[in-house]
């Protein structure tokens, strides 16, 4: 970054003494610190990242507006997980920032599965317990549908920054119907 004395003309473009920074850069440190407390040094190469940054909030609310959270939690080990670093990341922010922060769990019932249903409550109590460990806010729903699709109308109602959820590898299915029809950004935690 250059300045320049105050003997030229000013510029035209809004001057800013924080560096620009790239979503990839400002998240590889926290994953660098997730892989250290994790005991990892694969999560960096692992890890998925479709990155969808949200435009800055402006205003004189933006300290009051809630910071939102989806997992997609079934109540495998790799939506533990992805649930644990969202938990993990919500507590972060509240200590970084003003605003609330809320993460939202989101069990999807495939209908034409109905055994599943009977599961739903267990598998949410779960997620309630895992989140009280945090002493975090945690919001669950339960949805009837597509997984995929379900995900992401809840990201788009609550308006979220990130949608977590757990997968085997980049190339997941649900990774890729997630790619095309999310508006947030998603992380997916391999295992």
């Amino acid at each position: 970054m250059q300045l320049k004395s105050r003997a030229t003309a000013p510029s035209r473009q809004p001057f800013s003494i924080v560096p620009q920074v790239s979503p990839e850069a400002a998240i590889k440190p926290m994953i660098m610190r997730l892989e250290a407390a994790l005991g990892r040094r694969d999560l960096a190469k692992n890890i998925v990242l479709l990155l969808r940054p949200k435009p800055p909030t402006l205003g004189p609310n933006v300290d009051e507006q809630t910071i939102n959270f989806v997992v997609g939690y079934s109540g495998s080990a790799h939506s533990q997980a992805a649930l644990d670093l969202a938990l993990c990341v919500a507590h972060q922010t509240r200590l970084a920032k003003p605003n609330p922060v809320m993460v939202h769990v989101v069990y999807v019932v495939d209908k034409t599965r109905p055994k599943t249903i009977a599961n739903a409550d267990r598998i949410l109590w779960q997620a309630r317990c895992l989140a009280s460990e945090w002493r975090g806010s945690l919001n669950a729903h339960l949805r009837v549908g597509q997984v995929a699709t379900e995900l992401s109308q809840v990201a788009k109602e609550i308006g979220a920054e990130v949608l977590l959820v757990g997968c085997h590898t980049a190339k997941h299915q649900l990774v890729r119907q997630l790619d095309s029809q999310t508006p947030c950004s998603v992380l997916g935690l391999p295992k």
